[in-house]
């Protein structure tokens, strides 16, 4: 019983992290702090257009990511505790994609959550300076938006090594592992002939 408390409670913290990726999947309005080394990454954030694959710590458990955004609409693979779970956000709903069962949970989501793990809206370029990150001691340039919101981008040479986010003042780091534009046709299909069933 408690194991599977504990598997429901990773798979609701997973949900509430997607929810954050898709909600700042929604192209920027604005491209303030676009001017840094780390420019063209937050340019390819805010342009709502992104694949990424990324590890992140959440609840004293490991989690792997991968994750497709275009035109609004999200899909995300995540790998918790050994157990992959597939979500898809479109037309304000999730579905959270069970294959080995053939089921799908429809959840409601609300946009605009002020705690997106890869915040774009209204940041500008604000510093930059060295700290640790994923072991290493690296470069980084910081977005803020004047209102205690900041977001780190970590650099390894020319490419991003992730990002951390320091948000009501919580931390979260985004260990990135691949990082483009490719987003595959049909990746926010829902399957047809699997049962809908209620959310838990």
């Amino acid at each position: 019983m408690k194991k599977t408390f504990q598997f429901l409670w990773v798979i609701t913290f997973a949900a509430v992290i997607a929810v954050s990726l898709i909600s700042c999947g929604k192209k920027s309005d604005t491209s303030d702090g676009a001017d840094g080394k780390a420019g063209s990454f937050f340019k390819m954030f805010s342009s709502g257009t992104y694949h990424m694959k990324a590890k992140m710590a959440g609840g004293g458990m490991g989690i792997e990511m991968e994750s497709f955004v275009k035109g609004g609409d999200s899909a995300t693979i995540m790998k918790v505790i050994g157990q992959n779970t597939r979500m898809v956000s479109k037309d304000k709903k999730m579905y959270m994609i069970n294959d080995s069962a053939k089921t799908v949970t429809v959840i409601p989501v609300q946009t605009g959550s002020s705690e997106d793990p890869i915040k774009t809206d209204g940041m500008k370029l604000t510093g930059s300076g060295t700290a640790k990150f994923n072991g290493k001691d690296l470069p980084y340039e910081e977005y803020s938006d004047g209102k205690g919101n900041k977001v780190q981008y970590f650099l390894d040479g020319s490419k991003l090594a992730g990002i951390r986010n320091i948000i009501n003042s919580k931390t979260v780091d985004i260990v990135i592992l691949v990082l483009d534009q490719d987003v595959p046709a049909g990746v926010f299909d829902i399957p047809s002939g699997y049962k809908q069933v209620g959310a838990f």
